[in-house]
């Protein structure tokens, strides 16, 4: 496929499987639950617009049926990309952006700690990741591998400042209205368990969040 397999050229192919940003990691020393390799690539796509505006009073169908095809056509950029890796000599492995490789108890690696450290953007004061080119509209994946490749400078605080947007339209109160750094523990950033409990509302979609928070964020700009 490429004759040399270099940033430039990963970046051909992550456009022909529409990734909207993407970007690499160290992981040496190794990031948190991450896989046993020297680099991570990690990618995003973003959330369609028109169904993020329906988003301001809870989960849709429609985001349901988004967050689904998201999820297929990350899954289907990082085992492309494995493949290719693999073609040309390295060893590569991917993170499922379905969660689907949690086996046996164990928890999969937070895409986000990936997009963070590859500086494609920061964490909110929801515990969301957040794009400064699109919010927290996005879903993410990532790739372990040995390539070489030349690592972007990451992202270790929040760039929320003041904005406390998420927090306020929270119908919840999960966020804690503290700003983010790199390697801080999602609960002082973030009640997970009440944000569970919101979730048992809503029972007309099959989603892991609301939504709400994403809508709200002044980062999650209309196309």
């Amino acid at each position: 496929m490429f004759g040399i397999l270099d940033r430039h050229t990963i970046g051909q192919l992550l456009r022909t499987k529409e990734i909207d940003a993407w970007g690499v990691a160290a992981n040496t020393p190794r990031l948190p639950l991450a896989l046993d390799y020297p680099i991570a690539i990690s990618m995003l796509m973003r959330v369609d617009q028109i169904v993020v505006r329906g988003l301001r009073h809870g989960p849709t169908e429609d985001y349901r049926e988004e967050y689904l095809r998201l999820n297929l056509a990350l899954d289907d950029a990082t085992g492309t990309l494995v493949d290719v890796l693999r073609v040309h000599g390295h060893a590569a492995e991917r993170v499922l952006a379905t969660g689907a490789d949690n086996v046996n108890g164990h928890r999969p690696f937070p895409h986000k700690t990936a997009a963070t450290s590859a500086g494609l953007g920061w964490i909110g004061k929801t515990a969301l990741f957040v794009s400064p080119r699109f919010g927290p509209a996005v879903r993410l994946a990532t790739v372990f591998t040995d390539l070489d490749l030349p690592v972007s400078e990451a992202i270790v605080e929040s760039r929320c400042g003041d904005c406390r947007a998420c927090v306020d339209a929270c119908p919840a109160g999960c966020g804690r209205d503290v700003p983010w750094r790199a390697g801080m523990a999602r609960d002082e950033l973030f009640d997970a368990a009440a944000c569970r409990h919101q979730m048992t509302l809503f029972d007309n979609v099959d989603t892991q969040i609301c939504g709400i928070c994403i809508a709200a964020c002044p980062y999650t700009r209309p196309g």
